[in-house]
């Protein structure tokens, strides 16, 4: 397994987007801090994307539930409290394939939840998303993520803690024994259960005393459903009986008697509107309406004075040429005569016919003339057709109305058949709220013989199979009991046979690492209660509490070295504050013979008090990616620069 991007936005001290791009083809990755710079807050992140709820982070943050976990990771100062991790990783092997990761969340209701998504070589994958929790424990169960991602400062107590729970754990998983744990939780869930099953006498009077009360449970439930089927048929009588008296009320002339008011105000408002339309009418009789009776004639005056007008104008317009023409003969005397020929021409032409003018209008008149005969006309003729339209449909409204206030009504009969349906009512009212009764009943009854039914049942299977359920019982607890021995034993010879194998290779890992050979010549560990204890060359055991705060990280280096050589699993390591105990000979070693064997990927987050210029020299030649933690405190969060420390570009 290779991690090759891991993107963190709004987490924790890293704000808006940032992301860590693995390429480098050399098994060191190097991520340089200080204190407070997010290196630890990128292991959290490398656990939460993988594990989830089932993060070891998590397990020991002390929140109490996921969602406050979850929301103490979004960064304060992100305006849309969203945060989210993804992480690409490949898996090496015959089913290589690259996986992405993706778990996102927001702080913005009471409830915080995350949404999960997994993609498989770039495609969602609804199955892998609904159960990645179950795929990731197939490629790094969360018992050996201890040893492969872990903080060099919180690790080195575990060399002198025999009863460490983590240590302890993680050698079990190794040992495949985690397995076996959970087969013997099973078992004895099932030996509990056989234990809870008392099998009591059960006898015949009883068997009939059950089935007693049933029948009449039964009985009761009958009888409450026929009651049932005659109240309703009694109600839908009922209705049958208000229908038919509503329609004599109907036909008495209840209805037009109950409209009898809202008819007179029907009829008010026809007449109001007829005599508005009758105005209407006075209105255009007053005005042009009478001249559409010699539209014709109109139409030849508008003609007639139109031509008038015109010969008119042209005259006037004579007039004034002849002085016109008079000022230019005296001021042109050589064209005098084509002048006189033209405007004798032009006088011929504005003499006419010669007739005498018969209207003589002017222009404003001529114009009234036009305007009546083109527009007025056809507009208050057509309003006329639709006021005399409209005058006809009010009268036969009225008419209506007249016909039915002239109905005779006997109002005592009508108020005799109403008495009748108030009293009809009333009665369907008692009926259906008999019915909402006996229905509530009948659910108390049904819920009783469904019980009853339930009882007898069950005492009649158990009367039936009494003996042979205790049969099977004893057999139970016996083979159960037997193959929790059998595991037992198992579990013994599996540990006696792997702890001598993991001790000899934790041995092997801390004489690699171990400047100081005759300190500790070998480790042992306990088969049965996996404590691991230390010998000297002289065979004497070394007090846990004699080794110096180096010595302890050393030895719990060696320890996860050793565990993770012996799971055979090809995952990354990742590193916290590596080197922090440890004096610069221990340092040399870790740097030189550890870092690049542990994993085909070990990622080192470090200070540059514990990587300096020295110990980079030493390991740049296996550094494959390099990269700075800074703070930025104009935005008040952590940026990724490439490069270590110094060499980081600015």
């Amino acid at each position: 397994m290779i991690i090759k991007r891991l993107t963190l936005y709004n987490f924790g001290i890293y704000a808006g987007e940032n992301t860590f791009s693995f390429k480098g083809e050399k098994p060191v990755v190097l991520i340089g801090g200080l204190n407070g710079r997010g290196k630890t807050t990128f292991l959290s992140a490398i656990l939460l994307s993988l594990y989830g709820e089932g993060s070891i982070a998590y397990r020991e943050s002390g929140y109490k539930s996921y969602g406050q976990y979850l929301r103490s990771y979004v960064n304060n100062d992100c305006w849309n409290r969203q945060s989210y991790v993804e992480m690409v990783f490949v898996v090496t092997g015959p089913d290589s394939a690259e996986y992405l990761v993706r778990r996102e969340w927001d702080a913005l209701g009471k409830r915080t939840k995350e949404q999960v998504t997994v993609e498989k070589n770039g495609v969602k994958d609804d199955f892998l998303t609904e159960n990645w929790s179950m795929f990731v424990e197939s490629i790094l169960p969360g018992a050996l993520a201890g040893f492969y991602f872990f903080d060099g400062e919180k690790i080195a107590d575990m060399a002198v803690d025999s009863t460490s729970p983590q240590l302890k754990e993680s050698i079990r998983a190794m040992l495949g024994i985690t397995v076996l744990d959970v087969l013997k939780n099973d078992l004895f869930r099932i030996m509990k259960k056989v234990r809870k099953k008392t099998v009591g006498t059960r006898s015949a009077q009883e068997l009939e005393e059950l089935r007693g009360a049933k029948d009449a449970a039964e009985k009761a439930l009958a009888e409450t459903d026929e009651k049932i089927r005659t109240v309703y048929d009694r109600i839908v009588e009922k209705k049958a009986e208000i229908e038919e008296a509503y329609h004599r009320y109907d036909a008495q002339g209840g209805t037009a008697l109950e409209k009898r008011d809202e008819i007179n105000r029907r009829k008010a408002e026809l007449q109001a509107e007829y005599a508005r339309n009758e105005e209407k009418l006075l209105v255009a009789a007053a005005s042009v309406l009478p001249m559409a009776l010699i539209s014709d004639l109109i139409g030849e005056i508008k003609l007639t004075a139109q031509d008038e007008h015109n010969e008119y104008v042209l005259q006037q317009a004579v007039a004034q040429i002849e002085d016109l023409l008079d000022q230019f003969i005296d001021e042109n005397h050589a064209a005098a005569e084509g002048g006189r020929e033209f405007f004798q021409f032009l006088k011929e032409k504005a003499e006419g016919t010669g007739d005498q003018s018969v209207y003589g209008l002017s222009d404003q008149a001529l114009f009234q003339v036009g305007d009546i005969f083109e527009t007025q006309l056809s507009s208050v003729v057509k309003s006329a057709g639709d006021s005399l339209s409209k005058k006809k449909e009010l009268k036969g409204k009225l008419a209506e109305t007249d016909s039915l206030l002239q109905l005779d009504i006997n109002e005592k009969k009508l108020e005799e058949i109403r008495e009748a349906i108030r009293g009809l009512e009333d009665e369907r009212v008692k009926l259906e709220v008999e019915l909402r009764t006996l229905q509530n009943d009948r659910s108390s009854l049904n819920a009783a013989v469904i019980t009853k039914t339930a009882e007898f049942s069950r005492y009649v299977e158990g009367y039936l199979r009494e003996t042979e359920l205790t049969d099977d019982s004893d057999r139970t607890m016996k083979y159960t009991n037997l193959a929790v021995q059998i595991i037992d034993r198992y579990t013994m010879a599996l540990q006696e046979r792997k702890t001598g194998l993991l001790a000899q290779t934790v041995t092997y890992c801390y004489k690699q690492l171990a400047n100081k050979v005759n300190l500790i010549d070998r480790v042992e560990i306990n088969s049965e209660t996996l404590e691991i204890s230390y010998y000297d060359s002289n065979d004497r055991e070394v007090e846990k509490t004699s080794l110096s705060a180096g010595e302890k990280q050393l030895v719990v280096v060696s320890i996860l070295w050793a565990l993770a050589i012996c799971s055979q699993k090809k995952l990354p390591v990742i590193i916290d504050t590596p080197l922090s105990r440890l004096d610069s000979l221990h340092r040399e070693s870790l740097i030189t013979t550890y870092f690049p064997q542990a994993s085909e990927q070990t990622i080192i987050l470090s200070t540059d008090s514990e990587i300096g210029k020295a110990e980079y020299e030493l390991m740049k030649n296996n550094v494959g990616d390099e990269f700075t933690l800074y703070y930025d405190e104009g935005e008040k969060s952590t940026k990724i620069k490439k490069g270590y420390f110094e060499e980081a570009a600015v």
